[in-house]
């Protein structure tokens, strides 16, 4: 059989393999049975997998941590939160936004319940929070932690899943929420970790736009450690977001709306230290009032 030469068919060659494998060992989710293009799976021995990413430097020395809302990391969110850390959360395909847990503000008896993605969205555990929010409040992410459906054992997605976690990187980057050197976690089953050369392919790296190469690779078995990892430096391009992305992510539109409303306030001179009379701004453009109405709307619902 002949290979094909371009990464997305390998891609789609890998996934039909690890599939098979991965329907042995997943856990079926209540709502998505084992439909995985819908959800990322937890595995059995995801704990022994949770167990190994606390003894890693990164993890001790985090005090507030992004876990996506993989159904995989579910006892990593639970481990996180009795250890005392902080964790963002991101809802369903970003549709809700984020949601910010506090162990301190979680009765103890509740932390398991805080930690399962229903649970996260009840009163009185998770609290929702804004682009804006996590940027004004000073929220700092020491450490992030991401399912997938494929990793190769250099940290490079080749599934992701429906978490959106290189979409979650890039808007926290663009806030400076988080850096260019917050480490990256992905766990995995040891049957979603691949080697392609040992399937007559060129082992992939990171060259899609905005892709995130994880530091480590984590699965019950062992710790893939990588070194000299690939991510992304510039901030959110809007003129290459999908558009149908943009029109179901609300934090995307926030975020597209705080750029548009920095933009207007530079261009007035608000915060800059006045030397001498500015003429008076000129209205808004279409564009910016677009911006402008987006703010208020989700800060609006936020406040609902």
């Amino acid at each position: 059989m002949t290979v094909p030469n371009s990464s997305n068919e390998n891609r789609k060659l890998i996934w039909a393999r690890v599939y098979q494998d991965l329907l042995r060992h997943a856990v079926p989710d209540s709502r998505f049975d084992y439909d995985f293009m819908s959800f990322t799976p937890d595995f059995r021995g995801s704990n022994v997998a949770t167990d190994r990413i606390a003894d890693l430097p990164c993890y001790k020395s985090a005090s507030t941590m992004l876990i996506t809302s993989d159904n995989s990391l579910e006892s990593l969110r639970l481990r996180a939160l009795q250890d005392g850390k902080k964790l963002l959360v991101g809802t369903y395909r970003l549709r809700r936004g984020f949601f910010l847990l506090d162990p301190a503000r979680i009765d103890a008896a509740r932390l398991e319940l805080a930690a399962s993605l229903d649970g996260m969205e009840k009163p009185g555990i998770g609290r929702a929070v804004s682009i804006a929010q996590i940027r004004d409040e000073g929220i700092r992410i020491d450490m992030c932690a991401t399912g997938g459906l494929v990793f190769n054992e250099q940290g490079v997605v080749i599934f992701e899943g429906q978490s959106l976690f290189e979409v979650q990187w890039a808007m926290l980057h663009d806030i400076k929420a988080l850096r260019i050197s917050t480490r990256v976690v992905a766990v995995a089953h040891a049957c979603q970790v691949v080697d392609e050369t040992q399937l007559g392919m060129q082992k992939m790296s990171p060259n899609k736009l905005g892709e995130v190469q994880c530091d480590y690779v984590v699965t019950p078995e062992k710790v893939f450690e990588v070194a000299a990892v690939v991510k992304p430096i510039s901030s959110v391009d809007f003129e290459t977001v999908d558009p149908d992305a943009l029109q179901n992510i609300p934090p995307l539109q926030e975020l597209m709306g705080i750029r548009t409303m920095d933009q207007i306030m530079a261009k007035a001179g608000i915060g800059e230290e006045k030397t001498k009379e500015r003429e008076q701004p000129s209205p808004p453009s279409a564009e910016e009032q677009m911006g402008m109405d987006i703010v208020a709307k989700l800060m609006k619902g936020y406040k609902a």
